[in-house]
């Protein structure tokens, strides 16, 4: 990618200013275009920081590290490990992954290659550890929330070990 792109925490994302960082991130489905910005979530800059795409500056402009970062989001974003393991895996495996708050869902999931100006996701993406519990009617109530939009439900669970199993739940009717 070449030159790394700098980006401003700012709460609970992370900001872009720099044109050609804006160009080539959202090229890649990175964060939301917002007028002259591009905004980031706190796992997405995780993810990319990891790349090695990104430094990101605290207010007083010092570099953060992956690891300060981390632990600055982990106080913000419930859940942030799980969520950014299931981010990354997503995204290795080609998919595009977006917020998926809207919906109830951590996340919704594109198609690789989809233009999601165009397109709308497949998918929405809730992530749970192995040892949650989960009531019945919360579990078909996230089913049918994603039925309702026209997607299809992922369930990602992630073990001790940080391994992820998929199970896709769709509405059936007999």
């Amino acid at each position: 990618m070449g030159k790394k792109i700098v980006g401003i925490l700012d709460g609970d994302r992370v900001l872009i200013f720099d044109k050609n960082g804006i160009s080539k991130l959202s090229s890649r489905q990175y964060g939301n275009v917002e007028g002259n910005f591009l905004i980031l979530s706190l796992v997405e800059a995780l993810y990319l920081i990891n790349l090695g795409w990104l430094v990101v500056k605290d207010r007083d402009k010092n570099i953060m590290s992956f690891e300060e970062l981390y632990e600055y989001a982990k106080n913000i974003e419930e859940r942030l490990c799980l969520k950014y393991l299931v981010y990354k895996d997503l995204r290795i495996r080609g998919y595009i992954v977006k917020t998926g708050l809207k919906y109830g869902a951590d996340f919704r999931l594109y198609e690789k290659g989809a233009n999601i100006e165009k397109e709308h996701s497949v998918y929405l993406v809730k992530v749970f550890t192995e040892d949650s519990s989960i009531l019945l009617n919360e579990l078909t109530g996230f089913v049918r929330v994603a039925h309702s939009v026209r997607k299809k439900l992922l369930i990602a669970i992630v073990d001790a070990d940080g391994d992820i199993v998929y199970y896709k739940m769709d509405f059936v009717k007999p």
